[in-house]
């Protein structure tokens, strides 16, 4: 700005002649008019003194000020502060971070800068950097360049070039050239002269030229003297600068480095055994492929093709053979038994003498070296026993005595002495073997004695025999003495009373007296002791507290207890035709007194029936499943007991409440089970998926129980359903997210996975909404805004997971109570006004105008001036801190604004207040700013004065 006043006179004259011409009795007065000029940033930034250039040492340390000459001037006098920055640019992209820009004096016209070295330099790594600096005032920029120049220091130790390895035959010449070492001084600026000194030279083999770094060998070279059978050797190799004509010895002016030399092999030794003879000795039956336990190996010291050579066995026999065939350098080496038999009883077979032979196979000479191998055969039990038959099959009656004699069955030994004949010893083995005896020495097999304590019924003081079958059923099965036991314990039979429990439309229950015959199933039943009381007596049911009643446990199970009749031959646990009629079992002839080889055929005995056995149930447990309505069993359900007795007929029947039978029907023949025609499956009218229920089986003498498990799978056939049609609910809008809005269930009258309901949200929720789709809880998915939305109508669907799903729905209203959770704000922020300067105090200046959304009235709204207050005088500078022109104005609580004070133009031009309004109603502090500028007009407060 090249003037910041203007000033100026205006003339009035006033004519005095009629005439209206000018003459000197006009009145005439002189006002003088004074503009001010307010300055503005509208010039950019210059740079003084440039073009920069410096120049610094490589080793300068950072921190180290480089140049100190920038100058930067700004014609403006208003604005922001000069600053200064560095511009990264792409051929010189590391040079801001090498350098940092230090500002010494900053303000609105003047900046003053240094340039400081913020990184270490390395001379051979750049010698120039280009710095572009950048000016700015807060609105203009200017650039200049800084040219930073490196000088180099003799501070870089040699630096070896060139490839530091070779490979040299081992039968080279003395004075053979191996490599020539280069190195060259790692400072570029004025490089020095290099010597070279050999440091390390295992086995003296190379001579090192100091002046021109030729290496060359000193003597004959022998790679199978090395250490390293690769033939490498590595050379400490070092290099000095020579300062002042002679060479350096610190670390600033000598390097090292290793060169690696491989020396070629030449074929000067033959592939050797690590002994000359072996001697093993195998066993006869020593299988084909079998490796001789034996440690040999080979090795060719020499290398590449040199030490490729190959292996083979001079073996007239053809019985072993030699692995690997093939080798390079070394290897262990494996002789094993190829093809053909070891037989000791063969005289030509007792012993093998081998000649194992190493010869290369790529060289000229080929050389070669053998060893000698002995293998001694000795003699071992190789024949088992042979049976002429492969199997051997007898019978036997039910009712034979211990010691009767069944069948004789012997083997053949084709060896001699115990390992034959003599030696073989004979035994029987299988489930039941122990009901059979069997002579070792002679293979006769008779029937053996029953199993302990089999012959006659428990006395007092001794134990029942429980078997127990586990059968997962609802049954409880309680035996209990009827009146006629002594009579039936008498004549041999045994009676069991059946307590049949329904899980149909009732739990009652009702006694079935039957014949309690085993079951298949207890062939394979696990034994249970129970000692017997000593005052325990047999005595007709009902007669007081003498009756023994035994129940299952645990429940679930089915327990058949009784004391055991007096037992014998065609007797469990004697050899019984009823409980097991066929033993399959396995005869074994071992020879060397039981200590060799065996031998084993399968024996088949049949035991001859005596017709003594009740009906059996072929299965424990019967299982069916049925949908709800079927009306038969897929596949079909048939309850099946046979009796080993051919002769024997067997009729069913069904053992049950009215529940069960009103539902089921049975084929008294074939025992087929069907759904009775009239009555319709239904699991909610049965109260239960599972119904268990008996079968009777007779023959007309002995009765059996099956037991009966049916399985009624549900149908989907009812949708899910809502307490309500409608749920009402009202929330704040500010709640957290994941606070539970409402629960909802539904109900399903299926069961199982037919009942297993998911819940969603079918529409309305805006994704503000959530629902668990397991428990049906609605929670808020988040931030809910009653400016945005106040009312919510979801439509939630309740599914089953059924096929195919049906489903049910209830609408959620969801109401959003407002909540005041905004803060006020002026509008527009910055407000302003003018006013006179000779108002009176007490003007109305303005009215502040602010809104809040949460509020509907604006007498909830306080109004209020506050730090920091600002003006600039008439000639548009800023007012110092300590002026007093911040009570010119008050501003009430309502917003309005008003003279407080006497205006002072020239002083305070324009006053800026910072104004604050608050919502009185929020439950916490809801503030909002703003801008206020007060511009103070002039009066023409001066009269015209005559000149």
């Amino acid at each position: 700005m090249a003037q910041d006043t203007l000033s100026f006179s205006v003339s009035i004259r006033d004519r005095v002649s009629a005439t209206g011409i000018e003459s000197e009795n006009d009145n005439i007065v002189n006002v003088p008019i004074t503009i001010i000029v307010l300055d503005e940033n509208d010039n950019p930034p210059e740079f003084q003194n440039v073009p920069y250039e410096t120049e610094v040492l490589e080793n300068a340390q950072p921190g180290t000020t480089i140049f100190d000459g920038i100058l930067v001037t700004d014609r403006d006098t208003v604005g922001e502060n000069l600053d200064m920055s560095c511009i990264p640019q792409p051929q010189n992209p590391d040079a801001c971070e090498k350098f940092t820009i230090e500002v010494t004096e900053s303000q609105q016209d003047r900046l003053t800068a240094a340039v400081v070295l913020r990184q270490p330099l390395d001379y051979n790594d750049r010698m120039i950097y280009q710095v572009l600096l950048d000016a700015s005032d807060g609105l203009y920029n200017a650039s200049a360049g800084l040219e930073i120049h490196v000088r180099d220091v003799q501070n870089a130790p040699p630096v070896f070039q060139g490839s530091l390895a070779a490979v040299i035959n081992e039968d080279s010449p003395i004075g053979t050239l191996v490599m020539t070492i280069q190195a060259r001084d790692g400072d570029r600026g004025q490089p020095r002269k290099i010597v070279y000194e050999l440091v390390t030279n295992p086995m003296d083999y190379f001579l090192l030229d100091k002046h021109t770094g030729e290496l060359r060998t000193a003597k004959p070279l022998d790679k199978e003297a090395l250490p390293d059978d690769t033939g490498l050797i590595i050379l400490t190799v070092k290099a000095r600068e020579v300062v002042d004509g002679v060479p350096g010895n610190d670390n600033l002016t000598v390097a090292s480095t290793q060169a690696s030399i491989t020396i070629r092999d030449v074929n000067d030794s033959p592939p050797m055994f690590n002994k000359t003879e072996y001697f093993v000795s195998l066993s006869e039956n020593t299988a084909p492929g079998t490796p001789l336990p034996l440690e040999i190996s080979v090795r060719d010291p020499d290398v590449g093709e040199n030490a490729e050579f190959a292996l083979r066995l001079n073996d007239v026999s053809h019985v072993f053979d030699v692995e690997p065939k093939l080798v390079t350098g070394s290897s262990q080496i494996s002789i094993r038994v190829a093809n053909g038999t070891l037989d000791y009883e063969n005289p030509n077979q007792r012993k093998f003498i081998v000649l194992l032979v190493a010869e290369e196979t790529k060289t000229n000479p080929k050389l070669s070296s053998t060893a000698t191998l002995t293998v001694s055969i000795t003699d071992a039990n190789d024949n088992r026993p042979l049976f002429e038959q492969d199997s051997y099959s007898t019978t036997v009656s039910e009712t034979a005595h211990p010691g009767q004699l069944i069948t004789t069955i012997t083997a053949k030994d084709l060896d001699s002495g115990l390992y034959g004949d003599q030696g073989i010893r004979y035994s029987l083995s299988g489930t039941g073997s122990e009901l059979f005896s069997v002579d070792a020495i002679t293979g006769a097999i008779a029937v053996a004695d029953c199993p302990r304590g089999a012959e006659g019924g428990p006395a007092a003081g001794q134990v029942l025999q429980r078997r127990r079958r586990q059968i997962p059923t609802r049954s409880d099965l309680q035996h209990e003495q009827p009146p006629q036991l002594n009579a039936s314990a008498r004549s041999g039979v045994e009676y069991m009373t059946y307590r049949i429990v329904n899980s149909g439309e009732s739990n009652e229950y009702h006694d079935v007296n039957v014949i309690a015959p085993p079951t298949i199933a207890t062939l394979y039943d696990s034994f249970e002791t129970t000692p017997i009381p000593e005052s325990a007596e047999m005595e007709p049911r009902g007669s007081g507290p003498s009756t023994t009643t035994l129940r299952p446990e645990p429940p679930h199970t089915n327990d058949i207890e009784h004391p055991r009749q007096p037992v014998g031959p065609g007797k469990a646990p004697c050899l019984d035709y009823e409980t097991q009629s066929v033993y399959y079992l396995s005869y074994r002839a071992t020879d060397d007194e039981g200590r060799g080889q065996t031998s084993v055929v399968s024996v088949r005995i049949s035991l001859l029936d005596a017709n003594d056995s009740p009906p059996v149930c072929e299965s424990p447990l019967y299982r069916a499943s049925v949908d709800e309505g079927a009306t038969a069993f897929e596949p079909p359900l048939i309850i099946k007991a046979r009796d080993p007795d051919v002769v024997s007929e067997i009729n069913y029947r069904i053992i049950g409440n009215e529940a069960v039978t009103r539902h089921f029907e049975i084929d008294k023949r074939t025992g087929q089970l069907t759904i009775s025609k009239t009555v319709a499956l239904d699991v909610n009218h049965l109260k239960s998926e599972n119904v268990f229920f008996g079968v009777e089986a007779t023959d007309g003498l002995y009765t059996t129980l099956c037991n009966v498990n049916i399985t009624i799978r549900d149908v989907n056939n009812h949708a899910p359903q809502f307490g309500r049609e409608n749920y009402l609910t009202s929330i704040e809008e500010n709640f957290p997210i994941d606070t539970v809005v409402e629960r909802l269930q539904a109900v399903d009258l299926d069961t199982g996975i037919n009942a297993e309901i998911r819940y969603r949200i079918q529409q309305g929720s805006f994704d503000d909404f959530a629902v668990d789709n397991r428990t049906g809880v609605v929670s808020i998915a988040r931030k809910l805004d009653f400016d945005r939305r106040n009312t919510y109508q979801m439509e939630i669907v309740a599914s089953d997971s059924g096929t195919p799903s049906l489903s049910g729905t209830t609408m959620l209203t969801v109401s959003i109570i407002n909540s005041n959770d905004k803060a006020p704000y002026f509008t527009p922020t910055t407000q302003r006004a003018e006013v006179s300067e000779d108002a009176a105090i007490g003007t109305l200046v303005h009215t502040l105008v602010a809104v809040d959304p949460d509020v509907a009235s604006s007498e909830s709204l306080d109004y209020a001036a506050t730090e920091p207050i600002t003006a600039v005088d008439k000639n548009g500078k800023e007012v110092g801190e300590m002026e007093d022109f911040k009570d010119m104005f008050m501003i009430d609580r309502s917003g309005k604004v008003f003279v407080n004070r006497r205006l002072l133009r020239d002083s305070f031009a324009v006053i800026r207040i910072t104004v604050l309004v608050t919502d009185t109603t929020a439950p916490s502090i809801q503030q909002g700013e703003g801008l206020l500028i007060i511009t103070i007009t002039d009066v023409n407060e001066e009269p015209p004065v005559s000149a």
